[in-house]
């Protein structure tokens, strides 16, 4: 099944607490991250061209654990491409950030350590 871009928005929206960061976790899906930062969520992660599973997976394990860990979003973003990296996978360069303009991916922390 096909999913619209409107009805993924719609679907994202309809909620009392939208979502802060969308994960397309995806081949080829940074096309996307632009219209999603300005129209559905400040931030956004897409993957620039076609990723290897086993790279998705690695990226996402690093990024996830890194903001439960109380990282800002873009510690954790360069962490998973950082775990690529050092794992000798080819998709480092892949994983793409985007943000709104009215936000700062720096000082953005999405769980807060105790």
């Amino acid at each position: 099944m096909i999913v619209t871009a409107g009805a993924f928005a719609s679907a994202v929206q309809a909620t009392d607490q939208p979502p802060i960061l969308i994960m397309l976790n995806s081949c080829l899906s940074a096309a996307q991250l632009e219209r999603l930062v300005s129209k559905v969520v400040p931030f956004a992660i897409g993957m620039a061209d076609e990723i290897d599973d086993g790279d998705a997976i690695t990226y996402a394990a690093r990024f996830y654990a890194n903001v439960a860990n109380g990282q800002s979003i873009y510690a954790a973003h360069a962490a998973g491409r950082a775990a690529l990296e050092l794992g000798g996978l080819s998709g480092a360069d892949l994983p793409t950030l985007a943000w709104s303009e009215d936000v700062d991916p720096t000082a953005t922390h999405l769980v807060k350590p105790d």
